[in-house]
């Protein structure tokens, strides 16, 4: 044994028994179930404990350990390595939680599984953790989103280092090195077991970091949400005045009402090439470095796969560049236009839904794996990330 020993009586102390003989553990956890105090008793590992036993020590062993815990007052966690000896224990306990590691796209990820819980309900069986800190860290795994608020508040950004920009996540800004250099090309593959109010939340966070530092912004909208939708659902965090003076949403529903911050397209690549362009160069009098945010498949969907290789749009990428700008494509599907970002960004990350849990991680650069949490605590949204460990 070791451990404390200063304490007055045996129950006091902390315990290792994992170089004793079966018998000798036999009789200290009869000692202590007979003290009557309230204990944990953690046996680690099981295969440790019966390592030299026969069948008939095991089952003295097993009686020891799990029988009369209410009368003794003391709570029993036993750590299985063997399946097998799991299976033997199942009839006996009231609960059994499995922890394995396995491993997303050359990342790690660990998981709890909650196989059993005997008088209890269990909504979700299972989750992702992290031992960040050596400390044992469930990943939120139900879904966030911003609750309808009678006075939303703008967004507080974080600042933009100079000649770079944040993302409106420490976190995120530090996963991919500190910050976003002006200029700058990021690709966000976002799976299809992501939420549309996820994903979009998290947009918003970004759009809004960049515009209350005085940028204008010039977004492409997934499919999933109308014009108005966006506008209305960032102007919590910006405002209107704001939305109208430097943020221009792309509308492809002509039949709409005008409004100064929607900017209506023919669905003619041609022609609406020209009227972004117009667009972009009027923002430009507001300030060079602005954003562009575009779904991916929102544009596929609208000009077909073949059609968006026209000169005007890579000039309009080049320009995006040399003026010092913050570029985002949004993809959830393989296109051309996809792989065309792919090969000219500087950063690639993947949002994934991952056993509920919602996980982001860096292709280029390489990352770990991160548990994504969505706070709403401030009245707008934080986005804190846990790395796998």
């Amino acid at each position: 044994m070791s451990g404390r020993t200063a304490r007055a009586s045996w129950i006091d102390e902390l315990h290792d028994l994992r170089r004793v003989e079966p018998d000798t553990i036999f009789n200290q956890v009869l000692r202590l179930k007979h003290s009557k105090q309230k204990a944990l008793l953690v046996v680690d590992s099981w295969e440790g404990a019966i390592r030299n036993t026969n069948d008939e020590g095991r089952k003295m062993l097993e009686s020891a350990v799990l029988s009369e815990l209410d009368e003794s007052k003391v709570s029993v966690v036993i750590v299985v390595e063997d399946s097998r000896h799991a299976s033997e224990l199942g009839y006996l306990v009231d609960g059994i939680v499995t922890l394995d590691q396995s491993e997303l796209d050359g990342r790690r990820v660990r998981t709890i599984a909650m196989n059993k819980l005997r008088g209890f309900s269990v909504p979700t069986k299972r989750g992702i953790f992290s031992l960040k800190g050596a400390r044992f860290i469930i990943l939120p795994n139900e879904l966030r989103q911003p609750t309808s608020q009678p006075h939303p508040k703008s967004l507080e950004p974080v600042p933009h280092p100079s000649k770079a920009f944040s993302l409106g996540s420490v976190d995120m800004d530090r996963m991919l090195g500190g910050s976003i250099p002006r200029g700058a090309f990021l690709l966000i593959d976002v799976d299809s077991s992501v939420s549309p109010i996820e994903i979009r939340t998290i947009l918003n966070m970004m759009r809004a970091n960049f515009i209350n530092q005085g940028g204008p912004c010039v977004i492409v909208p997934t499919a999933a949400y109308s014009s108005d939708t966006v506008a209305d659902s960032l102007s919590q965090y910006v405002g209107w005045e704001a939305v109208d003076e430097r943020v221009r949403i792309l509308e492809y529903n002509q039949s709409l009402a005008p409004k100064k911050w929607r900017l209506v397209m023919k669905g003619n690549l041609s022609d609406d090439v020209k009227t972004f362009a117009r667009a972009w160069d009027e923002l430009a009098k507001i300030s060079p470095h602005r954003m562009l945010d575009i779904n991916v498949d929102k544009a596929v969907q609208v000009y077909g796969r073949d059609e968006l290789s026209v000169p005007g749009l890579t000039e309009l990428g080049a320009n995006t560049r040399d003026t010092e700008g913050l570029n985002i494509a949004i993809a959830s599907t393989d296109s051309k236009l996809r792989d065309q970002w792919l090969s000219a960004v500087d950063y690639h990350l993947k949002i994934k839904n991952a056993d509920g849990s919602l996980v982001m991680y860096g292709v280029k650069p390489f990352t770990p794996l991160y548990g994504v949490d969505l706070n709403f605590d401030k009245g707008y949204p934080v986005l804190n990330l846990m790395e796998i460990v």
